[in-house]
C-alpha cells in the first residue's frame, strides 16, 4: 500500500506553521517520539519563520529545491515553496531551517472578499470591514506599513489600535476601550514571558497522559489552561519540566484557586514584593515553596503584589 501523503503550497508564513503543526499534531500519536517540531518567529517580523527539528531516526525532513518533505510513520508531508526562500542548517543535533517570504503572493482582495460573502454572521463582518475603513483612513501611512509588518493578523489589528491617533478617539467613544486594549497588550506580554504555549494534545503527549487526564487535571485546577475559544485551551509551557509538571505547582494554584487563569499566570510571572522582587516562578523553580505559598494566599489583597 503506498504511503498516505499530503501536499500543502503555502502562502504565508503563517500558513507554513499551521499546516506542519496540524499535520504533525495528527499523525505523531500513531507513534512515541523521541523528535519534535519547533517554531519560533524573529521580533516583529511577518515573513520569516524558523523552525528546529532534533535529528533523530523517526522523522525524516529533506530540502529538495523548492520543496520540503517530511515523513513519519509511513506518511509524506509536502511543502512547495515556490513563494519562499529557504534556509537549512545543522546546528549540533538539531536541523534548523528559515523561511522567508520571497514575494508578495498574489491574492487578489476580491478572493477574501468573496469568503465574505459566504459568510454565516454578515453583521459581524459588515462592522469590522467599517472598522477597518476608518482605519486605513486615519492612521498614517508609516503607522499602516508598521502595523502590517506585525508577527500575527490578530497582532496587526492591535498595532493599529494602539496608535495614538485611534486609541484617542477609541477613548473619546468609549471610555473604557483603551483599558481593555491595555489588558490585551498585557496578556501579550506574559504570553512572551511564558516562553510559549503548548496546545491541549501536545501537552498531554508531554505529560504521557490522555487528552481526558489533561482536561481533568485543568478542570480540577491543577494546571493554567488559558482559553482559546472554539481552538480550546493552551497550557504555558513553563508548567513542565522532564515530562512532568513543576515541582509544587499544584500546591500553589491551590492557594490560586479564586483567580482566574491570567491572574495566576500573571502571580507566577511578574516580581512579587512579598518575595523582594523576585518571581514566584524562579523561587518555586529553585525549591522555595513556603514563601511562595504565603505570597500565593495573599495575592489580590490591597497592596499585595
Amino acid at each position: 500500500m503506498p504511503a498516505e501523503s499530503t501536499t500543502i503550497r503555502p502562502k504565508s508564513v503563517d500558513e507554513i506553521q499551521e499546516a506542519f503543526t496540524d499535520w504533525w499534531d495528527r499523525y505523531r500519536h500513531s507513534r512515541r517520539l523521541a523528535s519534535d517540531i519547533r517554531f519560533s518567529r524573529p521580533s516583529r517580523s511577518a515573513n520569516r519563520l524558523l523552525m528546529r527539528s532534533r535529528l533523530t531516526n523517526d522523522v525524516r525532513l529533506q530540502l529538495n529545491k523548492n520543496e520540503l518533505s517530511c515523513r513519519l510513520a509511513g506518511r509524506k508531508f509536502y511543502l512547495v515553496l515556490d513563494d519562499f526562500d529557504v534556509k537549512a542548517e545543522v546546528v549540533g543535533r538539531m536541523l534548523c531551517f528559515e523561511f522567508k517570504l520571497s514575494k508578495v503572493p498574489a491574492r487578489p482582495l476580491k478572493e477574501k472578499l468573496a469568503i465574505v460573502e459566504k459568510t454565516r454572521h454578515p453583521i459581524f463582518f459588515s462592522r469590522v470591514l467599517n472598522a477597518l475603513t476608518r482605519l486605513e483612513n486615519e492612521l498614517p501611512k508609516e503607522q499602516i506599513h508598521a502595523a502590517s509588518a506585525a508577527p500575527t493578523d490578530y497582532m496587526v489589528l492591535l498595532e493599529a489600535l494602539t496608535a495614538p491617533s485611534v486609541a484617542t478617539q477609541l477613548t473619546a467613544e468609549d471610555p473604557l476601550a483603551a483599558a481593555r486594549l491595555r489588558g490585551v497588550e498585557r496578556q501579550q506580554a506574559l504570553l512572551k514571558k511564558s516562553g510559549g504555549v503548548l496546545r491541549g494534545q501536545q501537552a498531554a503527549e508531554l505529560l504521557g497522559i490522555s487528552r481526558q487526564a489533561l482536561d481533568k487535571r485543568r478542570r480540577q485546577g491543577r494546571l493554567i489552561a488559558l482559553t482559546q475559544g472554539r481552538r480550546g485551551y493552551a497550557y504555558p509551557v513553563w508548567q513542565f519540566e522532564g515530562g512532568k509538571t513543576l515541582a509544587n505547582l499544584e500546591k500553589v494554584l491551590g492557594r490560586l484557586r479564586d483567580h482566574d487563569p491570567w491572574m495566576q499566570l500573571t502571580f507566577f510571572l511578574n516580581a512579587n514584593d512579598r518575595l523582594d522582587g523576585n518571581r514566584p516562578l524562579d523561587l518555586l523553580r529553585s525549591g522555595k515553596l513556603e514563601p511562595v505559598l504565603e505570597a500565593a494566599a495573599s495575592y489580590g489583597e490591597q497592596g499585595a503584589a
